[in-house]
């Protein structure tokens, strides 16, 4: 049960009350639920709001339109203060369009103070000695009705969010990351939902898809295909149709009849379509179509692979990363990210005018960091 008063909004006259009440703050807390756990296309259908004592949950099953928020996320005079902000703000963005800023993200103001632990449970539960239940984290959240547990749960993401703001900017202050989260929070009001298209040759990305001999690559190719189609077909997330290691062991053992399949998988969910994953077996088997190039590693970094002088500074910079991290009791990406270590190895800039063409770095990395990366590199082409 809820130890504070939150409303469930799924009319049109409260949703617009809730709207008005909101409209007059500076800062709200938002969090959303989505259903990717349970059916094929993702929705949001559950928005949380807090903003000063008030606390609302708003349904986007239920409610005519929740477009009427989109004024309250885009006025750039309110702050929405959101953790893991990233989900939120691409989901909402996809759903309905919305353009949500300007942000604050506990997540990352957490990350920025050196926390390696930064869930929303564990700040509550440091800084405020309250335990948040996670007993419906994996609920399905588009069944209707919603359980009072289950709307317990949802508003409570947003109840404690201003005041971690508060608790978290001062520390990040002291470190003197704020020109960081500033940089970064810009970037994530401007992500959008990536999800591309079903392609079959991404087979090429499951784990062991790459040591498999071709005709094993032909055969988890088709799986894959017929798993997608199977889960379109039946409103579901592919993983709940079958598990990429499993298809993978179906393209190494290859079974060619029920009896065959049935002993190695006696038991589980993708024994329910065996016939089909039968067929998809016998047609990988003649397949003649042009297999998936190979992903070469890289590094990291996008484009050719690094040569061996690249890599061994690649080596030195990582090195050089993670001991700055170290002593400024941050995780090494919160200093540079292993792709953006690549690219400085590939590039090698050796001014700043040079580490600001670099499109990967952002311009707190450059402003805190740059003179010794600079100094790295010049030291370790002069050495030849």
């Amino acid at each position: 049960m809820a130890t504070f008063e939150y409303q469930y909004i799924t009319t049109a006259d409260k949703r617009d009350e809730a709207i008005e009440q909101l409209s007059h703050l500076n800062e709200i807390s938002v969090d959303i639920e989505g259903d990717s756990l349970y059916h094929y296309n993702e929705r949001v259908a559950l928005i949380q709001i807090s903003g000063g004592d008030r606390h609302y949950v708003f349904d986007p099953f239920l409610l005519d339109s929740v477009l009427e928020l989109r004024p309250l996320f885009e006025n750039r005079a309110i702050l929405k203060i959101l953790h893991g902000s990233d989900y939120d703000i691409t989901s909402l963005k996809r759903d309905y369009g919305f353009k949500i800023g300007p942000i604050f993200d506990t997540a990352l103001a957490a990350r920025a103070m050196g926390m390696v632990r930064y869930s929303l449970k564990e700040l509550v539960f440091r800084f405020f000695q309250i335990t948040l239940s996670k007993e419906h984290q994996k609920s399905d959240w588009s069944i209707r009705p919603l359980s009072i547990g289950q709307l317990d749960y949802a508003a409570e993401d947003t109840v404690y969010l201003s005041q971690l703001r508060l608790l978290l900017i001062d520390e990040v202050s002291k470190r003197g990351r704020m020109d960081q989260l500033a940089e970064e929070f810009q970037v994530m009001e401007n992500l959008s939902w990536t999800r591309k298209p079903f392609d079959p040759n991404d087979y090429i990305r499951i784990k062991g898809a790459n040591s498999l001999p071709p005709e094993g690559q032909q055969i988890l190719r088709e799986l894959v295909a017929v798993r997608d189609q199977l889960a379109r077909d039946r409103d579901l997330p592919p993983f709940k149709v079958a598990h990429s290691a499993d298809l993978v062991r179906l393209s190494v053992d290859r079974p060619l009849d029920e009896a065959a399949f049935t002993e190695i998988f006696p038991k589980g969910r993708i024994t329910r379509d065996k016939i089909v994953w039968l067929e998809a077996i016998a047609h990988g088997v003649t397949s003649n179509k042009p297999l998936a190039k190979k992903e070469k590693k890289t590094g990291g970094g996008s484009g050719s692979p690094m040569t061996r002088y690249q890599q061994k500074l690649f080596l030195r910079l990582r090195l050089w990363r993670d001991k700055q991290a170290e002593t400024e009791g941050v995780e090494p990406a919160m200093v540079l990210t292993t792709p953006a270590i690549a690219e400085l190895a590939k590039k090698k800039p050796e001014t700043i005018d040079a580490l600001k063409s670099i499109p990967i770095l952002r311009q707190w990395q450059i402003s805190h960091y740059a003179e010794p990366l600079i100094e790295e590199i010049t030291s370790f082409i002069s050495s030849g």
